[in-house]
């Protein structure tokens, strides 16, 4: 019962506040103006509150401050700091549309910060047993070279990843909520035992559930680039607390990072920057197929969810044989889609 109460609390208080938080966010963004456009990188057609990043991050910190249960060090002051930086980057974007160039070296910046603020890649498990990949044979000044690199591409990565799968109303939110609850029950369970990162994946899952209370199809508030930034960087962020069970959390996010890495190597076939935005995603593509906007979210949940629950399922060999074995077939459905 004491466990229980020690990850419902933050839950119900990251659900309750997030849900406080949109109501006077919407009302914030009628009143001083501050909408989603029409154009430029923007994929929505009316005009709606992007505040939703705020209601998020705030939410989640409140939660988490107010859980009790968390111990403050340098790493989780750390990302306090890149918790604020994401909101006034984010805010700048959604309001000036930056270029990639800035987009991308502010997201490798926050990477830098958070690893100097403590957080390192020691280590990648061999899912085939034995021995496992260090990354921590080099180091230079009290920093591993290979896990300070491997962690940069990896929170940029995830940053991208979300920002790029927050196209229709709830999408984002929705598959991001069902990474935090896999997250969640993966650090509850007997192989990790991280009862401070349950109490952080499950705050992150309440803030997002009352995001999405708002933002699902018809959206009155989007999360903007804030909130697709901050979702992004605290899923790498955590898959790493999760004592480096990245490919958990690869697997979990395994549909969202195939569509990203499938657009990428288009755009650069057809001779197109990578970064710029187009209708090339998958979720646009169920759409151009005559399946509407609700529809597309919750075909591309159901697959999240199905990742999620191999992800949980299944550990060392027996995860890497499902996780081939479901990247071949998402492969092969975007492929047939896009055609």
């Amino acid at each position: 019962m004491q466990n229980l109460i020690l990850y419902l609390k933050p839950f119900l208080l990251s659900l309750c506040l997030s849900l406080i938080f949109m109501r006077v966010l919407i009302a914030l963004g009628k009143k001083y103006n501050l909408f989603d456009g029409v154009g430029g990188r923007k994929k929505h057609n009316s005009k709606v509150s992007r505040l939703g990043g705020l209601g998020i991050i705030a939410a989640f910190w409140v939660a988490i401050f107010s859980s009790g249960s968390l111990e403050f060090d340098s790493l989780k002051v750390g990302l306090i700091v890149c918790s604020v930086l994401i909101f006034i980057f984010g805010f700048w974007d959604d309001v000036r549309e930056l270029s990639w160039k800035k987009q991308l070296a502010f997201q490798i910046f926050i990477a830098l910060v958070i690893i100097y603020a403590g957080l390192s890649v020691d280590y990648i498990a061999n899912p085939f047993g034995g021995r496992e990949f260090r990354l921590d044979d080099f180091s230079f000044a009290g920093f591993s070279i290979l896990g300070s690199a491997f962690a940069i591409l990896w929170i940029a990565g995830f940053m991208n990843v979300v920002n790029w799968l927050d196209g229709l109303d709830g999408l984002a939110g929705g598959v991001g909520a069902i990474a935090s609850f896999t997250l969640f029950f993966l650090s509850i369970s007997d192989l990790v035992n991280q009862p401070p990162l349950a109490i952080m994946a499950i705050a992150l899952a309440g803030a997002l559930l009352g995001f999405l209370a708002f933002n699902f199809h018809p959206a009155k508030i989007f999360m903007g680039s804030s909130g697709s930034l901050f979702l992004g960087f605290m899923l790498a962020v955590l898959a790493i607390f999760s004592g480096g069970k990245i490919a958990t959390v690869f697997l979990v996010m395994g549909f969202p990072i195939l569509d990203a890495l499938w657009v990428i190597f288009k755009r650069i076939r057809e001779g197109k920057s990578p970064f710029l935005g187009d209708r090339s995603h998958f979720h646009y593509a169920l759409l151009d197929r005559g399946r509407s906007e609700r529809e597309a979210v919750l075909f591309i949940y159901s697959l999240s969810a199905l990742f999620g629950l191999a992800a949980l399922a299944f550990s060392g060999v027996y995860k890497f044989i499902v996780l081939l074995a479901l990247f071949a077939a998402v492969i092969f459905l975007i492929q047939k889609m896009k055609s």
